[in-house]
């Protein structure tokens, strides 16, 4: 894989105000599948499984799918607002024997991180974690907002 990339002056235009550029559209969908099939080399994003985070009155949900991984492949820790989940997507022993004329899954370690506002609780029974069906869901609950203090003004 080459660090170099051709200059190409339309990039520097938005892409709505570029003209339809079937030539460069079959470059890229050609790079993608040769690099995607590389056995030597996995790009990191690759293995980031994706995520939701939603916000309710109470509690911040971090919802991420995690398909083909066992409830053992991963560890989800809080370190102050930061949650961070961890995990490994191991190759099966048996798939060892076959030769692959393509593969697109890939395999490996990861690692998501997601910062989340302030106010959350971090306290080990609050916090709950769920894993089902390639899904993880982890709830975080908010801290109850502390009143307001009037602060009383003195004359000097």
């Amino acid at each position: 894989m080459s660090l170099l990339t051709k200059w190409r002056p339309a990039s520097l235009v938005p892409a709505e105000f570029q003209p339809f550029d079937l030539w460069h559209d079959f470059e890229e969908s050609m790079r993608d599948w040769f690099e995607g099939n590389s056995r030597s080399t996995v790009s990191p994003m690759r293995l980031l499984p994706r995520a939701n985070v939603a916000e309710t009155d109470k509690e911040y949900l971090v919802s991420l799918e995690l398909p083909g991984l066992d409830l053992n492949d991963v560890e989800v820790k809080l370190s102050g607002n930061e949650l961070i989940v961890t995990g490994e997507r191991k190759q099966k022993k048996e798939d060892k024997d076959k030769h692959f004329r393509r593969i697109e899954t890939t395999y490996g370690a990861f690692e998501r991180r997601f910062e989340l506002p302030s106010d959350v609780r971090s306290d080990a029974d609050s916090l709950k974690a769920t894993f089902h069906n390639g899904m993880l869901e982890v709830k975080v609950p908010k801290r109850e907002p502390k009143p307001v203090t009037k602060i009383p003004i003195k004359p000097m």
